[in-house]
């Protein structure tokens, strides 16, 4: 026997001595319990459930295929989610939407206290004082002298005015809440699009479940006819062996598949703010989205409604405003205050009294601290101004990566169809090939590998689409839906 023919004979004995996956991948009565999360489980070389469900030893048994798609053409089950629905339940529930809202509560609040500088404040006080004098006159002429008075009364101050403090710190309240609204739409909109990429990544990882499966059912045809030549005698055993080492392969392209539409369905759920493990059933949306304006007009529509951008701009004014404020803190401050109360002198009749005063303080020197004040402000809005020039820089980026990627993944749909076309057809020669017995079994099996290569190619490229333009909603500021 030459080398070569032993190195086949070896080869031969190997591939049989590698556990089949022949057989149609369904359960049979007396399945091993699944693991609850993948759902996958595996019967050992001894188990019967596994000689019962295809007669083949260390067999790994396939569990139900996910269904977290409804079925194209078909009516959608009632508790099935479009995008939108999906998009509903994080807006109401999402933990970041709320912290945003709370922030801006307290904005509010904050601009509402810089407001209340502009008005009187008015207080009302009780008081109890005790008085002992001794004089001390000498010998039997001392005298100890002591009494107790009540007062109680209305105070009142009022800064008439400021030469502009409390103006400029309303309006950098103001302008800081405005930077807090906008942020919480920047929170929704950042939770709408991580929405969108869990809900398309999902109908990826499912459309590629129906890739292995397909792949799995010719893999399984090619090993049923690879056994009928075999056993007519037409075709070695070498022919099946390596069409039961591509259905081995398929099999594991399945489980794959499988696991991945469980991960794709847990991120959708934690992303919906939802229990991780619900079977949530979505509905596909197989339509891709127009790109209906060029990139230079993507690029204005970002810079004007990007809600971080505008946060920037906001935040930019109110320490603009700031630097103002601080200035004023040079000027003279014109202030009131008043007073009536009742004094009830050791216990004596009440007396009535009233009182007011008008006055100008002028701030000579505050120890540096204005001057702290001035130079800090300005500091801050020379920051502010930066970072918003290096964040419309980064948008800038954003928005021609998006586009340039919406363009590749629109370009990649139509070439991968004419692949997969053509795919096909080399599959269907190889196997008239391999039948009419001019062709061999890897032959056929390379064909059925670039098929499968290009049907996941063609899924990935469509997805990758959505993908794409939900960035490019994102980098813009479109609209949340």
């Amino acid at each position: 026997m030459s080398g070569l023919s032993k190195f086949s004979v070896m080869l031969c004995m190997i591939l049989i001595a590698t556990p089949a996956f022949a057989g149609s991948g369904k359960q049979a009565a007396g399945k091993p319990a699944l693991n609850p999360v993948s759902g996958f489980a595996f019967a050992n070389a001894s188990s019967a459930a596994g000689r019962a469900a295809t007669g083949s030893p260390d067999l790994i048994v396939l569990p139900p295929a996910p269904e977290a798609v409804a079925p194209v053409g078909k009516p959608a089950p009632k508790d099935a989610m479009t995008l939108e629905d999906c998009i509903g339940i994080a807006l109401r529930k999402h933990p970041r939407i709320k912290g945003a809202e709370e922030d801006l509560t307290a904005g509010r609040f904050r601009t509402m206290g810089a407001f209340s500088n502009y008005l009187p404040q008015i207080n009302f006080g009780v008081y109890r004082n005790g008085v002992t004098s001794f004089i001390p006159f000498g010998g039997m002429m001392d005298t100890t002298y002591s009494y107790d008075s009540t007062f109680w009364g209305f105070t009142g101050n009022w800064n008439i005015f400021d030469f502009g403090r409390t103006y400029y710190s309303v309006k950098s309240d103001a302008e800081l809440e405005n930077a807090l609204d906008k942020t919480l739409s920047s929170v929704q909109q950042n939770v709408v699009y991580d929405v969108r990429d869990a809900y398309y990544g999902l109908l990826r990882a499912q459309t590629l479940v129906k890739v292995a499966e397909d792949t799995l059912a010719q893999a399984n045809d090619h090993l049923r006819e690879a056994q009928g030549f075999y056993d007519t005698g037409v075709k070695p055993r070498y022919d099946v062996t390596q069409a039961e080492v591509g259905v081995n392969n398929a099999k594991v392209q399945v489980i794959q598949a499988y696991d991945a539409v469980t991960q794709a369905r847990i991120t959708l759920n934690t992303r919906m703010t939802v229990d991780p493990m619900t079977k949530t059933v979505v509905v596909d949306r197989p339509e891709l989205e127009p790109l209906d304006k060029t990139l230079e007009q993507y690029l204005a529509l970002a810079i004007e409604n990007r809600p971080d951008i505008q946060a920037l701009q906001s935040q930019k004014n109110a320490y603009g405003l700031a630097v103002n404020g601080a200035l004023a803190g040079f000027l003279p401050v014109i202030s009131a205050s008043a007073g009536y109360d009742w004094n009830n002198f050791d216990s004596s009749a009440v007396v009535d009294t009233s009182s007011y005063q008008v006055g100008i303080t002028f701030p000579l020197f505050q120890g540096f601290g204005t001057v702290a004040q001035v130079g800090q402000a300005r500091a801050a809005a020379l920051s502010a101004k930066y970072r918003l020039e290096d964040s419309k820089l980064g948008v800038e980026n954003d928005v021609a990566s998006a586009y340039l990627a919406v363009q590749d993944a629109k370009a990649r749909v139509a070439a991968l169809a004419v692949s997969v076309q053509k795919a096909k057809e080399n599959l269907d020669i190889a196997q008239g090939r391999y039948e009419a017995g001019v062709g061999n079994i890897i032959d056929v099996t390379d064909a059925q590998v670039q098929l499968t290569q290009a049907r996941t190619d063609q899924a990935q490229a469509y997805y990758d689409y959505h993908l794409a333009y939900s960035r490019l909603l994102r980098s813009t500021g479109a609209g949340v839906r």
